[in-house]
């Protein structure tokens, strides 16, 4: 895993995520089905909170991948507002004696009304537990619309492999959460506005199932998992020894430095062509065309670039853009045609990839020049 970070930093959000998800399984098994009452006193509350941090590192996770926002800084840190708020909700109740917290879960385990009789000072229970779901639906909704936008601007057309596990990881949360809101207004609609545990255990069946398949998902997709390249030939077992030789190479300074400076000189060469303004061009025409493996090559902007193959790219391309627009070539062409030429697709993503990388808009650009 560490390895993995470091060839993709947005494996860390990967990996918070799917902690949480098995917590999330270890808090449901623990208040629900087992009989332990010392359990049920630990996981119980305590976890409202921290499943409010599940989405918001999915959101991180897709972003770190499609832009180039790898990490978390300035006013990314309002995500977590809503975990701050609902911490200091069960505050009351953390506080409480420990032998306070055991008759609570004795009494909870007999009839769930009881969780009624805590004390939560910002949100009720009931709000809370519908909000919850819809909150991870937002964060599951944005997250679908940056996979919507990189697949409309071509970004994912020769990694389907990386599309595909997008979709399911964002479908199965979206269905996993859609379930939890139906069951919870099925129980509210039913009980006269008061949300109680389905006795049959449908609900709670439907979640477990589905939280098992989002959970194991991700080994269904074992590049994404190792974040390297293999071919369709081999087996499982040749992808675990190849990520053992790799793991074993990135502790020594031939990756480090005499293996990144071979492929700092590839890149170099290789910029000269101006194949990065091709339309769709994307990380697999570099690791085809320099015969470089993909992880490699990740591994590579991350660490000695620190940057990624979508921003170099876009530096690039707005580097040319600049070159057009200073020739006067905005003159006898059209702004989306000086964009085409630098391989967007649409006028609406090169003025944002434009401004994103100089501050200002190619028009504002161009009225400085005259």
């Amino acid at each position: 895993m560490k390895y993995a970070d470091k060839v993709n930093p947005a494996n860390r959000y990967l990996a918070y995520h799917f902690f949480l998800n098995s917590l999330f399984g270890i808090a449901h098994w623990a208040t629900v089905v087992s009989d332990s009452d010392s359990l049920r006193a630990i996981f119980l509350i305590h976890y409202f909170p921290i499943y409010l941090l599940n989405t918001p590192f999915l959101y991180f996770y897709v972003r770190a991948l499609l832009t180039n926002k790898i990490h978390i800084k300035d006013w990314d840190y309002l995500h977590f507002i809503p975990f701050l708020v609902i911490l200091i909700n069960i505050l009351p109740y953390s506080l409480l004696p420990w032998a306070l917290k055991l008759n609570f879960a004795y009494q909870l385990h007999r009839n769930f009304n009881h969780i009624y009789e805590v004390y939560f000072p910002l949100v009720p229970f009931a709000v809370y537990f519908v909000f919850r779901s819809i909150f991870s639906l937002l964060y599951i909704s944005r997250s679908a619309l940056l996979v919507w936008d990189s697949m409309f601007k071509g970004d994912l057309i020769t990694n389907q492999t990386l599309k595909s596990w997008l979709w399911v990881c964002l479908g199965l949360g979206a269905v996993f959460n859609l379930a939890l809101i139906s069951f919870s207004f099925y129980s509210l609609l039913n009980n006269d506005f008061v949300l109680t545990i389905d006795e049959q255990g449908r609900g709670r069946t439907l979640a477990t199932v589905l939280m098992s398949a989002l959970t194991i998902s991700i080994y269904f997709f074992p590049k994404v998992l190792y974040g390297f390249q293999f071919n369709s030939g081999d087996s499982f077992k040749d992808i675990i020894k190849l990520n053992e030789e790799i793991t074993k190479k990135s502790k020594t300074l031939e990756l480090s430095n005499v293996r990144l400076n071979q492929v700092h000189q590839l890149v170099q060469a290789y910029i000269k062509d101006k194949r990065f303004l091709i339309p769709g061009f994307a990380m697999s025409d570099l690791v085809k065309d320099i015969s470089t493996p993909e992880h490699v090559l990740t591994y590579y902007f991350n660490n000695y670039k620190g940057s990624t193959f979508l921003k170099w790219k876009n530096q690039l391309r707005i580097k040319e853009a600049i070159k057009l627009l200073n020739a006067g070539d905005a003159n006898s062409h059209t702004l989306e045609s000086v964009g085409k030429a630098c391989g967007y697709k649409s006028r609406s993503n090169f003025i944002q990839a434009f401004k994103s990388q100089t501050g200002v808009s190619p028009s504002t650009y161009l009225k400085k020049l005259s």
